[in-house]
């Protein structure tokens, strides 16, 4: 697993064959996220996760509100075999505070 900072993950995300998934809750999500965000609630997490059809090989990118949600659940990740998965240091914090754009809807 990868910590990037807010410019490094902004960039992988531009590949829209990134799978990127925000870990927070429902009302926390709804308060803005990254755009192009699915949201998976770490909560739920694998529930969640295996219905959408994400292979090993595929570019994951998470993040939660401060990234300690979103790194405990790309090391699950990695466990299960997932072998790109890249996690926001620092969380949507870090995002908000570096300028970059959330979205509500």
């Amino acid at each position: 697993m990868k910590q990037l900072s807010a410019q490094d993950f902004e960039v992988l995300i531009s590949d829209k064959k990134v799978k990127l998934l925000d870990v927070r809750e429902q009302h926390e999500f709804a308060q803005g996220h990254i755009k192009g965000a699915q949201l998976v609630p770490s909560t739920n997490f694998w529930e969640e996760f295996e219905s959408l059809g994400i292979k090993k090989s595929d570019k994951i990118a998470l993040y939660c509100y401060t990234g300690s949600r979103s790194d405990f659940i790309a090391r699950e990740l990695e466990q299960a075999g997932y072998k790109n998965v890249f996690n926001l240091e620092m969380g949507i914090v870090e995002w908000l505070e570096s300028g970059k754009p959330t979205v509500k809807k």
